[in-house]
């Protein structure tokens, strides 16, 4: 017969082991279903069949233990003296003679092998072992939560909604307070490459629209550089209808008009390019002394 195990040790892994699953199943996202009544009702039934379980094996122990000779009765119940903690206590402070211990002899080496039982709780940490390792094969195979691509994945799409939804409820920049911000070029040549690129490329050097990397310019609205890149975005150009109202058609918010203005800024500034189509408007080296051309 084995060594019994308590209830209190029995119950809480194996329900440690449930909830487990049900995150591989539900997935981190999903994993506030737990709480969900019908959830909590699943795990007090399963917490209360487990409490019936017990008892029926206790009700095997003892029917098995009248069955044993008095021998092994009395070597069961000495290995089952005390509680659990008693048990893992006298395990690592009592001292076995060496002749109590079973044990093999090699014969031609001198060796002397012990071949004795297991320490109950090393035996249950190996099977745990198992169970968690199958349970996780499983789950790296079967689902995404062990995928490391998987997580990956849903943490950034997570990300990007907890973005969308701050840039939602967070004020829109205006043509007021509009300012070149170093932080944004990368995200605004996104949204330049998205909304812009068909007309002046996606570097910036010019199509069917101006050439937005050299010194000239169309519409002259501003009297600082990056504020009449954000206007001309926000309202269009007079001088060009191809070059439509982003902001006030409603099409991007002032967020995303001040990333693709700090993309466009940078590209001008940073690097003026020496080619592309050829200039068009007029050629602009100081900003603050241009006059500017009423809307």
């Amino acid at each position: 017969m084995r060594t019994k195990v308590p209830f209190f040790i029995n119950i809480p892994i194996i329900v440690s082991i449930i909830i487990f699953i049900f995150y591989i199943i539900l997935g981190i996202e999903n994993i506030k279903l737990i709480y969900h009544p019908i959830s909590i009702l699943f795990f007090f039934v399963i917490i209360i069949l487990l409490f019936v379980l017990d008892f029926i094996n206790e009700l095997i122990y003892r029917k098995k233990l009248k069955s044993l000779t008095d021998i092994e009765k009395k070597n069961i119940l000495d290995e089952n003296e005390g509680n659990y903690f008693y048990r893992l206590y006298k395990f690592f402070n009592y001292k076995t003679k060496i002749d109590n211990l079973k044990q093999i002899n090699h014969g031609f080496d001198d060796i002397i092998e012990l071949d004795n039982k297991l320490p109950i709780w090393w035996v249950h940490l190996f099977f745990f072992t198992i169970v968690i390792s199958v349970i996780y094969l499983c789950a790296y195979l079967f689902t995404d939560f062990s995928n490391p691509y998987q997580e990956y994945q849903i943490a950034y799409q997570e990300q990007l909604k907890n973005i969308e939804k701050f840039e939602k409820t967070m004020p829109q920049i205006t043509i007021e307070n509009a300012t070149f911000n170093n932080h944004l070029i990368d995200s605004g040549k996104v949204l330049f490459e998205e909304n812009c690129a068909t007309c002046h490329n996606s570097d910036g050097s010019g199509n069917i629209g101006p050439n937005l990397t050299d010194d000239y310019w169309i519409n002259i609205i501003e009297k600082d550089l990056f504020k009449n890149i954000f206007s001309i975005v926000w309202n269009g150009s007079k001088n060009n209808p191809t070059m439509r109202a982003f902001g006030k058609n409603g099409e991007l918010k002032g967020n995303d008009i001040q990333k693709i203005s700090s993309y466009v800024y940078f590209i001008n500034t940073k690097n003026v390019s020496t080619s592309g189509k050829s200039p068009e408007g007029k050629k602009i080296i100081n900003w603050n002394s241009v006059s500017i051309i009423k809307k």
